[in-house]
């Protein structure tokens, strides 16, 4: 088994496609088809089901096999970050998986100014929900994760954090106080995100004994917007996932007030390289110093 076989077969999951592989790596889609076949005659195992309607997917050993490659591989790329950095030159890749709502809001804010100060380090990005972005992470499909959690958590590496706010239908019966008592949501109709939230909300009224009264739910965001418009019913979201322009609603603060907490997590800390550091690093310097003139506003 050759190196390259390895880069081909982590490629081929991670575009999902033989052909996009092939344009990633510079190969036809004949000498990745080859190279898969070699490496599956080699380990006497199928490592990949072909599938007409769900594309490709991988076998029981395959996954094991993907987690395998994404250890030999990052550690090959240590190796060569190390020995550039010893020559005083910063190269690399990193793949980092992230939510919606902070691939538009916020990382765009890190990954310009790591370009500016890194040019040579490739950054490569995933935009998926928060389980996507989970199982990008288990299969070492991304180095690094940007991750929302209603707590702190000891292995996030915090960067900031964003308010929990209701959204309501103009002239609601909630009057004109700036902040609504958590109790007062969970009688009327509510809109359930499921692109994520869901676990925050249900945390949210269970802090004060409650469940939602679930009417609909929906995954993206604009839509549960215009549904509350149209007075279907009210709903909670994240003030990061708020749109800049937004359709004829009210939003309110909560009471008490709930922050969930976002941060980047990398579950192989012994194996990050000094890209992702130089990134984690990054991140941190530039949301403290943001945080920093908010403060002294």
């Amino acid at each position: 088994m050759t190196f390259s076989q390895l880069q081909v077969f982590t490629k081929v999951v991670e575009t999902g496609s033989f052909t996009k592989a092939g344009e990633a790596l510079r190969m036809t889609q004949s000498a990745v088809s080859h190279a898969i076949a070699n490496m599956e005659s080699e380990l006497g195992v199928p490592l990949i089901i072909r599938d007409k309607k769900q594309g490709i997917i991988l076998s029981d050993f395959g996954k094991h096999i993907l987690k395998l490659a994404g250890e030999i591989l990052n550690r090959i790329d240590q190796i060569e970050q190390a020995a550039a950095s010893e020559k005083g030159l910063d190269v690399g890749t990193i793949r980092i998986g992230s939510f919606p709502s902070a691939t538009a809001r916020l990382l765009p804010k890190i990954i310009s100014k790591f370009k500016q100060q890194y040019p040579r380090i490739e950054v490569v990005l995933f935009d998926g929900d928060d389980h996507e972005v989970s199982e990008w992470l288990n299969n070492r499909v991304i180095d690094v994760g940007f991750v929302a959690q209603l707590g702190r958590n000891d292995k996030m590496i915090p960067l900031t954090k964003d308010k929990m706010v209701a959204v309501i239908p103009k002239g609601y019966q909630f009057g004109d106080a700036q902040a609504i008592p958590v109790w007062k949501l969970s009688d009327s109709p509510f809109i359930m995100s499921k692109g994520g939230c869901e676990p925050f909300i249900r945390e949210i009224f269970a802090h004060a004994g409650l469940s939602p009264s679930v009417q609909f739910e929906a995954r993206d965001t604009n839509t549960m917007l215009n549904m509350v418009q149209e007075g279907l019913g009210i709903t909670i979201v994240p003030e990061l996932a708020l749109p800049d322009k937004l359709p004829d609603i009210e939003v309110r603060d909560l009471d008490p007030t709930f922050w969930r907490y976002l941060g980047l997590y990398c579950p192989h800390v012994d194996e990050v390289t000094p890209a992702i550091q130089k990134f984690i690093s990054m991140g941190q310097s530039l949301f403290q110093a943001l945080e920093q003139k908010v403060e002294d506003v």
